[in-house]
């Protein structure tokens, strides 16, 4: 029964690592669309943005917000910090990607200033019109 422990303990830590869900696809684009990539990419790099941030403000982590984005996408810097001027998170992809970053583990007071911000509409407009041309 002593020889259980370090494998429970294993399982245990295993699942606490694989909380954050891969990043899913857009359901508008097919899977194998060049266009996901630059999507996941994109919105990879506003979660880059969020761990340095909290890393910064002496902040914990919870969970990997990053996990699933490719390590290239924490070289970009993205300005996280709430606009003066910002339209409200509307229904759709604005709501969505708000729900992702909550989801990811990013804290919610971060993630209301993340959405107000250049980085969050950029995403937004970007998937926009990656889409019109679908």
């Amino acid at each position: 029964m002593a020889s259980m422990k370090p494998a429970i303990f294993a399982l245990a830590l295993l699942a606490a690592c694989a909380q954050t869900a891969p990043i899913p696809p857009q359901p508008d684009l097919p899977a194998d669309d060049p266009r996901q990539a630059e999507l996941l990419f994109s919105e990879c790099t506003i979660y880059f943005a969020a761990v340095t941030r909290l890393t910064a403000d002496g902040r914990p982590v919870s969970g990997d917000p990053t996990r699933g984005c490719p390590p290239e996408a924490a070289a970009i810097a993205v300005d996280i910090n709430p606009m003066v001027s910002v339209p409200s998170v509307t229904p759709g992809y604005p709501q969505t990607l708000y729900d992702r970053m909550i989801a990811r583990g990013i804290p919610t007071d971060l993630a209301d200033g993340i959405s107000k911000s250049k980085a969050f509409w950029d995403m937004v407009a970007k998937r926009d019109s990656l889409l019109v041309g679908f």
